[in-house]
Parts: structure tokens; C-alpha cells; sequence
């Protein structure tokens, strides 16, 4: 079963990186905005981008598909092969130098989900730490936890690490445990997430919101998985979506750019469950 699990996910890759190739190869047409990032923004980039095509319907989009994640669309900015990235993290200091324009658009909660599982009260983090670990594999009705495991290096995991030394040595363990499902993106987790009973893994509300998905949801030590309570620091963990451009950006990237500090732009984050930080 691990065996086959990992050729499935080896296979996923292989495809995605043929299709990723294909797709960058293509030059940019007059008029066209070449946008990658991380999965979770796809479909909120659509979603702007529609809006911002209203004020400048001579502009077209081409989003990467398969995602490039956040270290792939980086380095394809910096070679000249996209206009616009959206990427699941601020810049690191040694970055800085090699883009041009960037800044945080939003921030969404970053959550537990599942298709049907049932706990009551959530979770703790230590709880969550446990079942990484194995040391508890049981939704309340007997039903046996499927964990959606991450690569070890996607902001998803980095962000799980994050929350807790418990949670990060954890996952050290259950990446190592036989009959783990994987995903490739954050586009694939949402959807094995959805069709695997008794999953449990992370993704972001944005992301169900915009994607129109509806999972189970959990507490994290008592505090639900709101804007509202993002806002107020009772739920602290989020997934930030930093725009990056680069030193010279093209007339469609700098006008859609300006666009994502506009007051339209702010009401369909909102309203998509991201919280606006653009200026």
C-alpha cells in the first residue's frame, strides 16, 4: 500500500511537471497577465482578475497550472517567465534584491479539516500533535483518522511546525507511517480532503470559500476558524498572501497590482474570507 501510494504521488508530480514545462513555454500574448504562486491563491487571483477585467477589458490571464507553489513562482519571476506572483509568504531578507515591487495583500485562517469527521470541542494542539504522532486515531464515533499529509518543505507543513514544538516533531513521525494520503498542491489536498471518509488535514478558508467547498471545520484550543476572531488574535494562525513583482513589471502586472489595493479588491477579499492588509 505505501508503495503504491508513493508511485501514485510520484506519477502526480511527474505529470504536473510536464504540464508546468509546457505551460511556461508558451510566450505571452499582447494584452496577457502571467500569474503563479501557491495553490490557495488560484482561485482568488480568478476572482480579482475578473473584477480588475471590468476596468481594463483589453488585459487577459493566464494562470500556471498546476500550481508553481511559493519557491517555484519565485524563481520563475526572477527568470522573466511570469509577470505577477502570489505567494504563501512574506519575502526573506536575501530576497529582496532579486524582486522589484511586493507587498502583504491578506491573511486567511489556516485550518483543520474533513469530510465527516466528528470531534467534539476540536482540537487541542497537543491533541493534534497526537494524532500526527499515532498516539490517537479516532474521530469521536469509532471511525479510524485518515491524515492528508503535505510535502515536508510546502507552507502548509511549515506552517503546522510552527504551531507547536509537539505538533513539528510529530510530523516527523507521521510522515514515516505506513498509509498516509498525500497531495501534490493545496488545489489536490482540498480534494482529497473532500472525497476520503474520516480525513484530516490543512488547508485555509479562503480557499474552501473560494473554491466553494465545504469541509467540517475544528476548533484549535477553543477558538473557531473565523475572520473575526482572526482579526482579534483569538485565532492566530493564518496563511499570508504576499504579491510579488519584479523589478520591471510589465503595464498589465503594475495596473493589476494597483488594482489589488483598491477598495473593490478589499470587498471581494472580504467577502471571500481573507482578511486585506494591502494599503
Amino acid at each position: 500500500m505505501r508503495s503504491r501510494l508513493r508511485f501514485r504521488s510520484l506519477a502526480r508530480r511527474c505529470a504536473a511537471a510536464l504540464c508546468l514545462i509546457l505551460s511556461l513555454a508558451v510566450p505571452a500574448r499582447a494584452g496577457e497577465l502571467i500569474v503563479g504562486g501557491t495553490g490557495s491563491s488560484g482561485p482568488l487571483v480568478q476572482l480579482l482578475f475578473d473584477a480588475h477585467r471590468k476596468q481594463a477589458p483589453e488585459h487577459t490571464l493566464r494562470l500556471i497550472a498546476p500550481p508553481l507553489g511559493t519557491n517555484g513562482a519565485l524563481r520563475a519571476l526572477e527568470q522573466g517567465r511570469v509577470h505577477l506572483v502570489m505567494v504563501g509568504r512574506p519575502l526573506a531578507q536575501a530576497e529582496f534584491a532579486k524582486f522589484g515591487q511586493h507587498f502583504d495583500l491578506a491573511d486567511t485562517p489556516f485550518v483543520m479539516a474533513s469530510r465527516d469527521g466528528q470531534r467534539r470541542g476540536g482540537f487541542s494542539l497537543d491533541e493534534l500533535a497526537q494524532v500526527y504522532a499515532g498516539t490517537l486515531g479516532k474521530w469521536d464515533d469509532g471511525a479510524p483518522i485518515r491524515l492528508v499529509l503535505r510535502g515536508e518543505f510546502e507552507s502548509d507543513t511549515l506552517l503546522l511546525k510552527d504551531m507547536s514544538g509537539p505538533l513539528a516533531e510529530a510530523l516527523k513521525t507521521a510522515k514515516n507511517r505506513p498509509g498516509m494520503a498525500g497531495a501534490v498542491n493545496d488545489l489536490e489536498t482540498v480534494t482529497v480532503l473532500a472525497a476520503v471518509h474520516g480525513s484530516l488535514g490543512p488547508t485555509t478558508l479562503g480557499l474552501l470559500t473560494t473554491m466553494n467547498v465545504r469541509l467540517h471545520l475544528f476548533t484549535l484550543n477553543g477558538a473557531a476558524p473565523t475572520i473575526a476572531n482572526l482579526k482579534t488574535g483569538k485565532y492566530p494562525w493564518h496563511k499570508r498572501l504576499t504579491v510579488v513583482l519584479p523589478q520591471r513589471p510589465s503595464p498589465e502586472a503594475a495596473a493589476f497590482a494597483d488594482f489589488l489595493r483598491s477598495a473593490k479588491a478589499r470587498e471581494i477579499l472580504l467577502r471571500n474570507d481573507y482578511l486585506p492588509l494591502a494599503p
